[in-house]
């Protein structure tokens, strides 16, 4: 038993901590006030105390983060358990030395009544036998296949509703911002703008010529695609006499993970008047096997003399066989320029559950050393300018959908509840969008 003597006789206890799974509704108190998600969760359910269904839905978030701490973060259950002010005010007094211990949860015991519909099996944990999560781009094979699956299932549900009518002034007012310039917009046209998806403006940095072969990695519903046509000079009517399906320069090959987002760019650069495939030509690949992709399509590689990308690579887990795969991909002489959101800091907060796209954003300090590595010359790292914070777009238009009342699939919107706690944060700081080009010797 613990007693108040000296603190020469106090007894160091040790265990593997959480342990006690009857204590959950004693761990939701403590966690309360110490563990910022929990707090978040809280906060949002004292704000709707009026609406019982917004109340069930804040327990069922708090059960959901503690169960994840539990199964995930055990040792840093531990911590935020210490750090309450409950534990660590009157009721234990482990500051001053009355307990001493370093994992609480396992070392006292409070009788609840029992949760029968929250207990963690041994599943749960058999599942999570790996431990903790990396934060990004170097969680193992199986986590980086889940993840590129979650990815191509929510954009292959984006592209099956891209034919749809879309907030034309939203898409403006984002583009605009990120630098795109007004004869952009008027060349993509109000039939196609609305499909953007993009974090920057890599023409800006690509600098494509007439004449030139481009890749467009990650081209998802073409807008990007479109823009390389006009700068490369492949939208020009050509001769009659231009037939089959061989690739005349100047070229533009998108590829894409998901085939709904390829079907519908396919059929757009049709209806925009583009010579389908000859001069542009969207094809379904994993640009970290995209010399399968090309192989299936009879696409050499060491063909481009650019290579952009507008955002695919926020959700690429091995950046580095990207990077490499575009490397493989271009011509000698030839250069990259890949928009993307990295981690300004070497790692993100291990004790929040952090969304799965930033869990795979790269850390800023890490992209110029991997690229000079893998062989491009003159890498640079360029600020892309390009706000995640105090952008001003219109309001979500309602209205944008088809007459039978279905609705568009958005990829971003409110955050999930487990991620609420972002929306206090400034993500400026906590991420920078940069535009990422090299050249191939």
């Amino acid at each position: 038993p613990l007693t108040a003597e000296s603190n020469t006789h106090r007894q160091k206890f040790g265990g593997n901590g959480s342990a006690l799974i009857g204590c959950q509704m004693m761990y939701e108190a403590y966690l309360e006030d110490s563990y910022p998600p929990m707090v978040e969760a809280t906060k949002d359910g004292s704000d709707d105390d009026d609406d019982e269904d917004d109340e069930d839905e804040s327990d069922r978030v708090k059960r959901k983060l503690l169960r994840d701490l539990y199964i995930q973060h055990p040792d840093l259950l531990d911590q935020y358990i210490l750090k309450s002010k409950e534990v660590s005010g009157p009721l234990l007094s482990f500051a001053s030395g009355i307990a001493g211990f370093d994992h609480p949860c396992a070392d006292y015991l409070f009788v609840y009544d029992e949760d029968d519909e929250n207990v963690i099996d041994q599943a749960d944990l058999d599942n999570n036998a790996s431990g903790s999560k990396c934060p990004f781009h170097t969680q193992t094979e199986a986590e980086n296949t889940d993840a590129k699956e979650e990815t191509a299932d929510a954009y292959e549900r984006v592209g099956k509703t891209a034919g749809m009518k879309g907030n034309v002034a939203r898409a403006r007012a984002i583009m605009t911002q990120i630098g795109y310039k007004e004869d952009d917009l008027a060349y993509i046209g109000e039939d196609d703008i609305y499909n953007f998806q993009g974090v920057a403006n890599p023409h800006s940095v690509a600098n494509i010529q007439p004449g030139e072969a481009v890749l467009d990695i990650g081209s998802g519903l073409g807008i990007d695609s479109f823009l390389a046509m006009r700068e490369s000079g492949a939208d020009v009517q050509m001769h009659p006499s231009e037939d089959g399906g061989t690739l005349l320069r100047p070229v533009v090959v998108g590829v894409d993970l998901a085939e709904s987002e390829v079907n519908h760019a396919t059929k757009r650069a049709v209806e925009r008047g583009y010579r389908v495939p000859q001069r542009i030509q969207f094809i379904r690949g994993d640009v970290e096997k995209l010399d399968e992709a090309f192989s299936k399509k009879n696409l050499p590689m060491e063909m481009f003399d650019a290579c952009i990308s507008n955002g695919a690579f926020c959700l690429v887990p091995d950046k580095a066989k990207a990077f490499a795969n575009v490397f493989k991909a271009l011509r000698p002489g030839g250069r990259m320029a890949i928009s993307t959101t990295t981690i300004v800091s070497d790692r993100l907060d291990p004790s929040f559950e952090w969304p799965v796209c930033m869990r795979m954003f790269a850390s800023l300090e890490s992209i110029k050393p991997m690229c000079e590595q893998i062989g491009f010359k003159n890498v640079r790292v360029i600020d892309a300018e390009s706000p995640m914070e105090g952008m001003e777009i219109p309001i979500e238009d309602e209205s944008t959908g088809d007459n039978d009342g279905s609705r568009r699939f958005k990829i971003h919107g409110r955050y999930a509840d487990q991620f609420t706690f972002l929306e206090n944060m400034d993500m400026d700081e906590l991420c920078k969008v940069v535009t990422v080009y090299g050249e191939k010797a």
